[in-house]
């Protein structure tokens, strides 16, 4: 792994470090059990001192996403883990299809972002903004669609309810099918940013009523094109039809 892509150029070293380290964890590219470089080592890399990745781990460990652990280094932590977590999941239906994912997400999510617009500490709004501003960047379509989710996922991590988060991961699991099937235009891009913007206007108020709003919104427009992609391809215009729309 480059572990340089932790740099940023706006936040104090630590801060840097931190956010880079836990959207990482978040996105799945450093996954559970997967052991961080050791101190020495991921500060030559990054050319910090081993003061700032030090205070960056300590911050992670406060956050339940690593363990410091004397003798085996830092240890990546599943930040849904939970013992009851897959025993709630488990109810899903895995055939789901993309509609049933979205009307689901669209009961639960709007109800997650108003606790973490209560919950939501000074350091998680500002890896939103990170998040934000990376999808932002013209990343690629796999790099966007990565971000988007990884978004979702940092706010239902910030109500600090791990069953929550286990909860959408399976769902957000029975989606990814038709994820990599969905179609992401220029267009489609700037309305996910501004929507998700809204989202994270409405937390950094703290205002959970706006913040449940700005989901239920971004949710109901992504199964608004849906629900009219579901529409075309019924009345057989398969040449208008075009591939699913973004899960947003």
């Amino acid at each position: 792994m480059d572990w340089r892509q932790l740099r940023h150029s706006t936040l104090s070293r630590p801060d840097a470090l931190a956010v880079g380290l836990e959207r990482l964890i978040l996105s799945g590219e450093l996954a559970p059990g997967s052991r961080v470089p050791p101190e020495r080592e991921l500060a030559e890399s990054l050319g910090v001192s081993r003061g700032s990745v030090r205070e960056a781990l300590r911050a992670l460990a406060s956050r339940g996403l690593v363990a410091r652990r004397p003798g085996s280094g830092t240890v990546v932590l599943d930040p849904g883990a939970t013992p009851r977590g897959d025993v709630l999941a488990s109810g899903l239906d895995a055939t789901g299809e993309l509609l049933q994912v979205m009307e689901v997400r669209a009961c639960i999510e709007p109800s997650v972002t108003a606790r973490a617009a209560r919950r939501a500490t000074p350091s998680d709004i500002v890896q939103l903004h990170a998040l934000l501003d990376a999808m932002r960047r013209e990343p690629t379509r796999q790099e966007f669609t990565d971000l988007d989710r990884t978004f979702h996922r940092a706010i239902a991590q910030y109500t600090r309810n791990p069953l929550l988060l286990r909860l959408l991961d399976r769902v957000y699991e029975i989606g990814e099918p038709g994820r990599r099937k969905t179609s992401l235009s220029a267009a489609r891009r700037r309305a996910t940013i501004e929507e998700h913007q809204a989202i994270l206007r409405a937390i950094e108020a703290r205002d959970p009523e706006a913040a449940r709003a700005a989901s239920e919104a971004h949710l109901d427009s992504v199964l608004h094109r849906i629900e009219e992609q579901r529409k075309k391809s019924s009345a057989g215009d398969v040449e208008n039809a075009g591939p699913a729309p973004s899960l947003g």
